[in-house]
């Protein structure tokens, strides 16, 4: 017969304390020491434990070397229970066990790494700039980090806590990633056969979305074995928490390598989920059906593949490390947060401040050319941290321009290093040394040809003038500007673009040639660019001295953007094979042109000279008919079921009205002149200043420009 239960074996409430067997099975125990009957009965172990459900919890720790959780994993969980169950059902078979529904959640896991700097980039003018000195010198920020925060690794390691929340989060993507494998592949595959300007090189997108699928499948072999899927998410958490170990001499198989297969990051599959979203918003219905085996309908899918990406920013946005796939990941995320809020929303410049700190963290803004380049090799990495720096650059000042708001990345505190007139598989190979030399002094290529860099240069260095353009309108000295400094603006303007190779200049020759409506579109992009600019310059002179000569350069100018704008029209059908939403042209670049020749016909009813002393007249019925077509394009140029079809119809309504008063003089007779009437840059119409209208800026038309892409698509959400 058991013993007496001792004294000893209370609970803090008085009660008897019951061994562990009986009391995780929730069964009555007779609490004899030193076990109890129902142990003896079946020959169990009877434990009873000091201070039962009070034991301080304590992590699973990740073994790298096995790949296993060294604690209690979802198998052994699942285990557990089971034995339970088990028990409960021989105790009392009269009643059936009770089974959790669904795979038992996994335990918080510890995983080792490498430390890292959580802040990423450090300059000279930080207090721990000194951590990274040598020989008691200051590092040059340039050397701090070649890629990736990539510097020599402190000596230790470094412990962080992946909570069950985040692996349930971790185990969802890659339950996705399975079920739609082949979907995936087929919609990276599609986008990047008509992107223009990844700025994820396809030499490194491809093979990661290939080996991408692989990986998991060798990992888990069978769909539901749950014990394989947890390894396989802890071990993205382990790569994805410690630096790409890489140089800007890495090769693209080295890189692919560091990013995929044992290796594989969160980042890498983030950028195939949102690339492959954004390829499905935008493909059309009969080429998805090829692309999808299962049969399944377009809409179908947008809101899971919406959620998956949400999921997965949330895994990414507490991660200590900063790189060139993390960046690119902000910036696809961003592109596919424009389709699904809208181009007005708060939260969209929100996440474009991220995507901004992404580039200082990195170190991106600071990154120069490699020593005696381009004679020397460039390689990838220097590259493709360029392409990723230009473009978010690029935005910026697009950004700027159309919110009228301060830039947030100023060229003072960045290296101003274009990247260089190559392609990506140009960078590698035996081709390299031929490619070389190719280029000018420049780093355009003088092979003609236009290639994704040849864009992105261009933009670029158009946006580094278009800063300077907006100092002078944005600044709060502005109307104490040093004496000639818009001259030199407009001088260093004018340079760059006589430098460009003709190959990407607009000229009305295109039309007839064999260059695809595409490339067109990009020419007259730019060439609108570097109009606007002037355009912009011109305006501030007329405000700053208000003499003949700056109205007259003004309205000029207005003319050439505004005649440039409606070649749309005139190519109409042609350009419908772009398929892009021409309020993207129209009105940013057409409505404040179309502004300043309005205002200046209805305060100066006779003809005005377009140039300064050379005596040529700017014709009114020709201004009037210029204004009177692009109020007649509103109607037809946003696209269908787009963002901007309210707002130009309210504009066209506006500047109807105002046509009106000018030909029919319906308005009466004019307002009393003042001396501020006089300066006609300075009357606002209302249909600019009273119009609580969106914002229609192109964030990246150039980034995703294809016959399946549209920029202002409605608002899925």
């Amino acid at each position: 017969m058991a013993s007496s239960p001792l004294a000893l074996n209370l609970r803090r409430n008085g009660t008897l304390q019951s061994c562990e067997r009986c009391r995780k099975t929730k069964i009555k125990c007779d609490h004899s020491t030193p076990r109890c009957s129902r142990c003896v009965a079946k020959g169990l172990e009877c434990v009873y434990e000091e201070a039962p459900m009070t034991r301080r919890f304590r992590a699973a720790r990740f073994d790298v070397q096995s790949g296993r959780v060294r604690a209690t994993t979802r198998a052994q969980e699942a285990e557990t229970q089971a034995q339970a169950d088990r028990d409960k059902q021989s105790d009392r078979p009269e009643r059936p066990a009770s089974r959790r529904s669904g795979p038992p959640t996994p335990q918080n896991i510890e995983i080792t790494t490498l430390p890292v700097q959580p802040s990423g980039f450090v300059g000279p003018g930080s207090y721990r700039a000194t951590l990274t000195a040598e020989d008691g010198q200051i590092a040059r920020p340039g050397n701090l980090s070649d890629y990736s925060s990539s510097a020599s690794p402190a000596t230790g390691t470094t412990t962080h806590t992946i909570d069950r929340k985040r692996l349930d989060l971790g185990l969802q993507i890659i339950d996705f990633v399975l079920e739609h494998s082949v979907l995936l592949q087929n919609l990276m595959h599609h986008i990047y056969g008509v992107i223009r300007m990844p700025i994820v090189p396809h030499a490194v997108m491809l093979p990661a979305t290939k080996s991408l699928f692989s990986t998991i499948r060798d990992q888990v072999p069978h769909d539901e074995d749950d014990d394989a899927k947890l390894r396989t998410v802890v071990r993205i958490f382990q790569s994805s928490y410690q630096p790409i170990q890489a140089t800007r001499l890495t090769t693209v198989d080295q890189v692919c390598h560091l990013i995929t297969g044992d290796n594989l990051r969160w980042e890498t599959i983030g950028n195939i989920l949102a690339m492959a979203s954004l390829c499905l918003l935008h493909i059309q219905a009969r080429d998805f059906s090829l692309l999808d085996p299962q049969g399944r309908s377009k809409q179908d899918l947008v809101q899971p593949f919406h959620g998956i990406t949400d999921t997965l920013t949330t895994l990414t946005s507490v991660s200590p490390v900063v790189n060139e796939l993390g960046v690119c990941l902000k910036y696809n995320q961003l592109l596919l947060a424009l389709y699904r809020f809208g181009d007005s929303s708060q939260h969209l410049y929100s996440i474009f401040m991220e995507l901004t700190s992404a580039i200082y963290a990195s170190g991106m803004h600071q990154d120069t050319s490699p020593p005696g380049a381009p004679d020397d090799y460039p390689g990838f990495m220097h590259q493709w941290r360029r392409r990723c720096f230009t473009a978010v650059y690029s935005m910026d000042k697009t950004i700027a321009t159309t919110l009228g708001r301060p830039p947030l990345i100023h060229r003072n505190y960045c290296v101003l290093d274009a990247p260089l007139d190559f392609d990506d598989d140009d960078l590698t190979g035996p081709a390299l040394e031929h490619e070389l030399r190719k280029l000018d002094q420049r780093g355009w290529n003088t092979d003609g040809r236009r290639r994704t860099t040849t864009y992105m240069r261009l933009r670029y260095l158009l946006a580094t003038v278009r800063e300077e353009v907006l100092e002078l309108h944005l600044g709060v000295n502005n109307g104490v500007a040093p004496p000639g400094r818009a001259q030199l603006i407009l001088q260093k303007l004018e340079q760059i673009w006589a430098t460009c190779p003709d190959s990407v200049k607009y000229s009305p020759t295109v039309w007839t040639s064999s260059i695809r409506p595409h490339d067109i579109w990009f020419l007259i992009r730019f060439y609108l660019d570097y109009l606007y600019s002037m355009f912009l310059v011109f305006r501030f002179n007329a405000r700053q001295d208000q003499s003949q000569e700056s109205q007259q350069l003004l309205l000029s100018a207005a003319k050439d953007v505004l005649a440039t704008v409606l070649v749309f029209n005139e190519h109409r059908e042609l350009m419908r094979e772009v398929r892009s939403d021409f309020s993207a042209v129209f009105l940013p670049y057409g409505l404040p042109c179309a502004d300043v020749l309005a205002v200046e016909l209805m305060y100066r009813p006779t003809s005005f000279s377009v140039g300064p002393g050379d005596g040529s007249r700017l014709v009114r019925a020709e201004v009037i008919r210029d204004l009177n077509l692009y109020v007649s394009c509103l109607s037809w140029m946003p696209g269908r079921g787009g963002n901007s079809n309210e707002f130009s119809r309210e504009v066209q309504a506006r500047l109807t009205q105002i046509l009106d008063q000018i030909i029919d003089g319906t308005g009466g007779s004019p307002p009393v002149v003042t001396a501020e009437l006089q300066d006609s840059t300075e009357v606002r119409l209302d249909v600019v200043a009273n119009l609580n209208h969106q914002l229609f800026f192109d964030w990246d038309t150039n980034m995703y420009l294809d016959s399946q892409l549209d920029l202002f698509s409605q608002s899925l959400v």
